[in-house]
């Protein structure tokens, strides 16, 4: 998941992404994005929970989904 931020705190946000179920990797980044969080999940119907708890955390603007298919 992409995570965007209205302020700078993007450590403190990738460290209580990481207690998000699902979430088993997050990391701050450069560029358009603030943090990117790596989430496992059995099939694609747990995204939007995921999702809508890192939404909640405080200094989070927007969350984008990415999935990754692998063959």
């Amino acid at each position: 998941m992409l995570i965007s931020l209205d302020r700078n705190t993007p450590a403190a946000v990738a460290h209580e992404v990481r207690t998000v179920g699902g979430v088993v990797e997050a990391y701050v980044t450069m560029g358009e994005f603030d943090v990117v969080a790596v989430v496992e999940l059995n099939g694609t119907k747990g995204f939007p929970a995921v999702a809508g708890a890192i939404r909640r955390i405080e200094g989070v603007t927007k969350v984008s989904t990415c999935v990754v298919v692998q063959p």
